[in-house]
């Protein structure tokens, strides 16, 4: 399986990342069909073999990825601030993303580490 070209790849993901972001405002949204977006990008994103990338880019792709977590986190933070009951259930979804896409990432820096180190 090959990996993508990450500007546009990630290009995607912020694309997407900005329409969940939506969640905090007062604006209307199809936010089933935004998360069901971000959903089949991270089941195409996990499926591949970035573990195996050269070294520059998979350090472009760790930088990409953290800063795409850490706008997830500010997204959380500002929906727990605003407290908007009708959105509860669109935060706990971010909230669940999240958890999920660090426990991947975590897996994925010790398959590096250790595909590393049997090179």
């Amino acid at each position: 399986m090959d990996i993508p070209e990450l500007e546009s790849f990630f290009q995607e993901l912020t694309d997407i990342t900005d329409n969940i972001a939506i969640i905090n405002t007062h604006y209307d949204a199809d936010h089933d069909s935004d998360f069901a977006q971000l959903e089949a990008f991270y089941q195409e994103m996990i499926s591949h073999p970035w573990e195996t990338a050269d070294g520059e880019y998979y350090n472009l792709f760790t930088s990409y990825f953290t800063f795409h977590v850490k706008i997830i986190e500010e997204i959380i933070m500002e929906a727990r601030e605003i407290l908007n009951p009708e959105k509860r259930d669109y935060l706990k979804k971010l909230v669940n993303y999240k958890r999920d896409a660090n426990e991947w990432f975590g897996g994925l820096k010790k398959k590096r580490k250790s595909s590393m180190v049997a090179v």
